[in-house]
């Protein structure tokens, strides 16, 4: 019996997929604070990689090494008027957020996975062709972001343009930065955080968009307007996130907001942290 149960645990591990490598990055992160990090979580176990010998001494066809930049994938233009931030946006919102039995991700010492462990989950590039939506970004964003961030020198040092100053550009906070993730500050005693994002349709013309949030019972988050309607694609939409709860000092909770319609199902992770306060 013992021996069964044994083979039984080793099989489900064994079989059970994505699990967070022990040497994967864990967030969150000092220098983006209000951005989760990781973005997402990606082949990069035993990722083979091959090419060509350059001299006729190496045995065999090929060379061939294993290492975690091996798992960079090749992008072909599917959507190349798509913006960087874009892209992003649809390998995040159309992440796996379960693993390949259906139930939670784990990491490395078979426990769930946090957010700070796989960033919005497992990349699942089929999805992420069509997403529906996408959180967009443009360069004043970023600039306005650096600014919050660095100030003046670091704008001028990033962006090399001396015209270009923190008093012409918006003042961004990671928080409120138009991503695909959303993390709030709340201390002790109960508070109420809210951010802002932006949609972007880049699915079917005519699409209806329902909201629809997981989330601890000790973590209220709602959203307004909790329906999106667009006509046309390109249509952008504006919704606001209110989130609320008790949380002790060095702790966090999580949960998601999903938009979802016919056909597709846009999905944000939700991070309430004490850490952004500090």
């Amino acid at each position: 019996m013992g021996e069964h149960l044994h083979a039984r645990q080793i099989h489900v591990q064994q079989h059970t997929a994505p699990v967070v490598a022990w040497f994967s990055s864990r967030g969150d992160s000092r220098n983006t604070v209000g951005v989760l990090k990781p973005d997402i979580l990606a082949p990069g176990l035993n990722i083979l990689a091959a090419w060509p010998p350059k001299i006729d001494s190496v045995h065999g066809p090929f060379n061939i090494i294993s290492g975690t930049s091996m798992a960079t994938p090749h992008v072909k233009s599917l959507h190349p008027d798509w913006s960087p931030a874009a892209i992003r946006s649809a390998i995040l919102t159309t992440a796996d957020a379960v693993n390949s039995t259906g139930g939670s991700i784990m990491n490395e010492m078979h426990e769930k996975a946090s957010f700070f462990d796989m960033g919005s989950g497992h990349v699942n590039p089929a999805r992420a062709a069509d997403p529906g939506l996408v959180y967009d970004l443009g360069f004043n964003d970023y600039a306005g972001y650096i600014c919050s961030l660095y100030g003046e020198y670091g704008l001028l040092i990033i962006v090399h343009n001396s015209s270009l100053t923190c008093e012409k550009l918006p003042n961004v906070k990671g928080i409120q930065l138009n991503y695909p993730t959303i993390m709030v500050p709340l201390t002790p005693p109960p508070t109420t955080f809210v951010v802002n994002r932006t949609v972007t349709n880049v699915g079917p013309a005519a699409s209806t968009y329902t909201a629809k949030v997981e989330a601890p019972k000790s973590l209220k988050i709602k959203v307004t307007p909790d329906k999106l309607v667009f006509s046309k694609a390109g249509e952008k939409k504006t919704f606001s996130v209110s989130v609320s709860g008790r949380l002790d000092r060095g702790d966090h909770l999580e949960g998601s907001l999903s938009w979802v319609s016919g056909k597709h199902v846009v999905r944000s992770p939700i991070i309430a942290s004490t850490l952004l306060n500090r």
